[in-house]
C-alpha cells in the first residue's frame, strides 16, 4: 500500500469514528477508489444500507511540506533551515518566508485545496474530508468562520458538508 493510501485510510477511520459517534450511524468503509478519479476517494456503508462518499484531501502550511513530512524532500531539514538564515542575513530572503501563519500562507493553501475539490461532484451522500497535516495544531473552531466566508457563494457539491481532522486525529471540525 501507498503512503498516500495509508493517510486516506487513516484519515477516513478517524473522521468515521467522530462522524459515527456524532450522528448515531455505523459506516465502515466499503470500497477504497485508489485507481481513478472518476468517483469520490471512498465508498462507506452501514448495516442498514445507507451510504456515505469520502473525498479527501490534505492541508500544507507551505507548498513542500507534505513532501518533507514524507522524507522526499529536505525543506524543512536542519540543511535547508541554515541556508535560509544564512540568505537573510545575506539580504537574499525574508525571514518570514518560512513562517506559518494561517491569516496568510495557511489560508491561501487551503482555499486553493478546496476550490479544486469544488469543481467535482459526486452527488448528495458525499462529504469532503481534510486532513490537516500542519504539526501547529490550528484551532480550527476559530479558523472555521474565515472558511465559511471563503465558501460564501459558491457551489458546494459536498451534501454531507466539508470537514477538517485534526493532525492528531482525534476531532472533526464541521466547516459546513
Amino acid at each position: 500500500m501507498k503512503e498516500k493510501e495509508k493517510i486516506e485510510i487513516a484519515t477516513v477511520e478517524a473522521f468515521l469514528k467522530d462522524y459515527n459517534f456524532r450522528n448515531k450511524k455505523c459506516f465502515k468503509i466499503i470500497k477504497h477508489n485508489t485507481e481513478t478519479e472518476a468517483g469520490p476517494d471512498f465508498e462507506c456503508g452501514d448495516s442498514l444500507g445507507d451510504k456515505l462518499s469520502i473525498e479527501v484531501t490534505c492541508t500544507e502550511d507551505r507548498p513542500g511540506d507534505m513532501q518533507a513530512i514524507l522524507g522526499r524532500s529536505d525543506h524543512k531539514s536542519l540543511n535547508a533551515l541554515k541556508t535560509h538564515l544564512e540568505d537573510v542575513e545575506g539580504g537574499k530572503a525574508n525571514v518570514f518566508d518560512r513562517v506559518s501563519c494561517f491569516q496568510g500562507n495557511v489560508f491561501q493553501q487551503i482555499c486553493s485545496r478546496i476550490n479544486k475539490k469544488l469543481l467535482k461532484d459526486y452527488g448528495v451522500n458525499v462529504a469532503l474530508v481534510i486532513r490537516d497535516t500542519s504539526p501547529l495544531d490550528w484551532d480550527w473552531n476559530l479558523e472555521k468562520q474565515n472558511i465559511k466566508k471563503f465558501l460564501r457563494g459558491k457551489r458546494n457539491p459536498y451534501g454531507k458538508g466539508i470537514w477538517v481532522v485534526s493532525y492528531s486525529k482525534d476531532c472533526i471540525y464541521h466547516i459546513i
